[in-house]
């Protein structure tokens, strides 16, 4: 059967992008052997040309319609480690990109396995899915694409510690996590924005590190301080009224 690759192929890393190492290392290191099944449902949610020729190109080389398609069919949570770790260095390629391997939504990218749990996997491993679960949340806050939820929703979804990932958020510098939480809450109706995807009560986790009083008084200070440039101000004074708005803390009259 002759292969429907679409040229040029779609979702490859130049060198020059700031992912390009950490996603060979991911190449290098996950190199696992051709599962024997796709570890989805067969015959059934797949196109049947796409599942019959899906472990026919090379993993560097795997169209991100095949691997899109992969994704709409049903599978077992987890699903099997032989065919995730296979999958894992294209999928993150791609994720990197700016391209969604899930038409559902990106919330959902890595967790058909504990993708997050450094018990699953080896030193080197962990080593570069830490490394691109940090630098892909570092760009993302830096970025102008909503919404920073959804980013620690896909990693929370597979099992990254929240209080780690909420970490990196409160260690970005001021000027940064106010655009982006600006951007996030602010730009339409004022209010805190939390995807439909969080289950396992992280949701709550979530909303609670938002709505925070240490997040609550950083953003006030910033908005009423002597430093801050006027526009970082006034941004700031709108999170921390959003934040007050929200807030279980927050005596109502």
């Amino acid at each position: 059967m002759s292969r429907k690759i679409e040229k040029p192929l779609k979702a490859k890393l130049p060198p020059d992008h700031p992912l390009f190492e950490v996603i060979e290392e991911a190449y290098r290191v996950f190199n696992y052997p051709t599962p024997p099944t796709t570890g989805v449902c067969q015959g059934c949610c797949m196109y049947p040309e796409i599942e019959a020729d899906f472990f026919n190109p090379p993993i560097r080389e795997l169209p991100l319609h095949y691997l899109q398609d992969w994704f709409f069919a049903a599978s077992d949570i987890p699903l099997s480690k032989r065919v995730w770790g296979y999958l894992l260095p294209r999928i993150l390629e791609v994720l990197a990109f700016g391209e969604d391997v899930a038409n559902v939504g990106l919330e959902v990218s890595l967790s058909r396995f504990p993708t997050g749990d450094k018990t699953e996997w080896s030193g080197a491993e962990w080593a570069v899915l830490d490394r691109f679960q940090r630098h892909y949340l570092a760009r993302h806050i830096a970025g102008t694409q909503p919404y920073l939820d959804d980013v620690l929703c896909m990693f929370g979804q597979a099992d990254w510690p929240l209080e780690d990932l909420f970490q990196q958020v409160w260690e970005t510098p001021d000027d940064v996590l106010v655009r982006r939480l600006w951007s996030d809450w602010c730009t339409a109706k004022p209010a805190i924005w939390t995807t439909a995807f969080w289950d396992n009560g992280r949701n709550s986790k979530a909303f609670e590190f938002y709505t925070s009083r240490q997040l609550y008084d950083r953003m006030e200070r910033l908005a009423l301080g002597e430093t801050a440039p006027p526009d970082l101000a006034k941004k700031a004074f709108d999170i921390a009224s959003v934040i007050q708005d929200s807030a279980f803390w927050v005596k109502r009259g």
